[in-house]
């Protein structure tokens, strides 16, 4: 059960097949992978910028799985959210959870990105050719929370 914030790039089938090894009594081991888009709001994105308190997401990040946990069975996770600059089309994020049932595990993952778009202290500036806009929550993702919680 790992959670990294980094700068580094890192590659989905390496981890995947780490985790994979270490998972074999498993039933089910999901991954999902959120990458940069190329185009927001019909501006070409350059690249985006994301600044994180690491010590504080650190913090939201454990309570947010020990509420997931209690409520999702999950055998193992990995989670590594990237900051700094990345480019369209890199990979920001990867979760990979196991667990004896699809079911709880795409629960589980589903749950995390929302957590994460909503809870987690993170600032992403977006920058496009000739300016740059600060992403802010959108109320759809704020409307998903609340009914979920």
């Amino acid at each position: 059960m790992k959670i990294y914030f980094q700068k580094e790039s890192f590659l989905v089938q390496e981890n995947f097949e780490k985790f994979s090894k270490v998972n074999k009594a498993s039933g089910s081991i999901i991954s999902f992978v959120g990458k940069v888009r190329p185009i927001t709001n019909n501006k070409e994105v350059i690249d985006i910028e994301i600044e994180i308190y690491k010590k504080m997401a650190i913090i939201q990040m454990k309570k947010i799985i020990s509420m997931l946990m209690k409520k999702y069975k999950i055998l193992d996770y990995l989670i590594i959210h990237r900051f700094g600059k990345v480019k369209p089309q890199e990979n920001i994020l990867l979760v990979i959870v196991a667990s004896q049932h699809r079911k709880e595990g795409f629960r589980f993952i589903e749950d995390l990105v929302d957590w994460l778009k909503i809870k987690i202290t993170f600032w992403k500036k977006e920058n496009y050719l000739n300016d740059y806009e600060w992403v802010e929550q959108k109320i759809t993702d704020r409307k998903i929370f609340l009914t979920k919680n």
